[in-house]
């Protein structure tokens, strides 16, 4: 890829606060999940402590084999690892990274901003600007920076390419100001993937329920007549972590009576044999679909 020049933003498309620009592979792959509430555990003095983020390694190589990059240098594996990233605070904390570095443009030296200013552009509310929150905007960059997208040659060669969503990041407690510094890989990701814009007001509408955000992300990622997509697709994307398919099944079918609810969705749910496709009618981020009943 062609270096990043000083300035570059990270996409044409307009991002703010009501709306945001993902890479197409961030929301059709697992990398933001439902993941439950960590609760706090006890160790061995007796301290209360949280309980560390699980973790994931997938293989995203179908996802990015149509990407000119794979084709043109032949990578055969591409890898993504790192911690779960949920909805509730990683994704308004990415969506924040996003406008700081379409606003501010690729700085290889980093881009410094107040706190308040940074949870607003996340889309926190100026009422929360405490330290439980300040704590949580900590912990999320620390499982941001984790995440690692590694592409592999089939053969051992020098360009084996590995990139992050972030290259790192600090906060500054007593300024009150945080740094974040660019992976120039993000911008090349953004230059060869697919960007899709997506409006954050259903994300607004569905507060702490990760599954139908989860849900929804990834339908906005999809093309403008999709084909059926499986309950088997669906498990996969959303990494439910119910050991029986059919709770799984049942949180993806409360999942899209809620998109439903909410007026972004139209859809059937139809089976054929033990498996059960979503046929997706019509998607209206504007919120104004009438919510018909549906059979699922």
């Amino acid at each position: 890829m062609e270096k990043i020049e000083s300035g570059t933003q990270l996409t044409v498309l307009d991002v703010n606060s009501k709306s945001t620009v993902q890479a197409n592979a961030l929301l059709r792959l697992g990398v933001f999940v439902p993941v439950k509430r960590s609760k706090r555990i006890v160790d061995s003095s007796g301290e209360s402590i949280k309980a560390i983020h699980a973790g994931h390694s997938f293989d995203a190589s179908d996802e990015f084999r149509t990407l000119q990059i794979v084709k043109r240098e032949g990578y055969q594996k591409i890898q993504i690892t790192g911690l779960k990233l949920n909805f509730d605070t990683d994704f308004k904390v990415w969506c924040g990274i996003v406008q700081v570095f379409n606003k501010e443009g690729y700085r290889r030296d980093g881009v410094s901003l107040p706190f308040k200013e940074f949870a607003k552009m996340c889309g926190f509310s100026s009422k929360r600007m405490d330290s439980a929150l300040r704590d949580r905007i900590s912990e999320s960059l620390v499982r941001i920076r984790n995440q690692t997208i590694r592409f592999d040659q089939a053969t051992k060669s020098n360009k084996d390419y590995i990139g992050g969503l972030l290259s790192a990041a600090e906060f500054d407690v007593d300024a009150d100001y945080i740094e974040l510094f660019p992976d120039p890989k993000l911008w090349e990701l953004y230059q060869i993937d697919h960007q899709v814009l997506v409006q954050l007001k259903a994300m607004n509408k569905l507060p702490r329920q990760e599954a139908a955000q989860c849900l929804y992300v990834f339908l906005c990622a999809l093309p403008t007549v999709p084909h059926p997509i499986s309950f088997t697709r669906l498990r996969e994307r959303m990494q439910l972590t119910s050991s029986k398919i059919a709770e799984q099944n049942r949180t993806i079918t409360t999942a899209i009576k809620k998109l439903v609810s909410i007026g972004y969705l139209q859809c059937d749910v139809v089976k054929k044999g033990n498996e059960r496709f979503l046929i997706v009618v019509r998607r209206c981020p504007k919120l104004s679909l009438r919510p018909d009943s549906i059979t699922l």
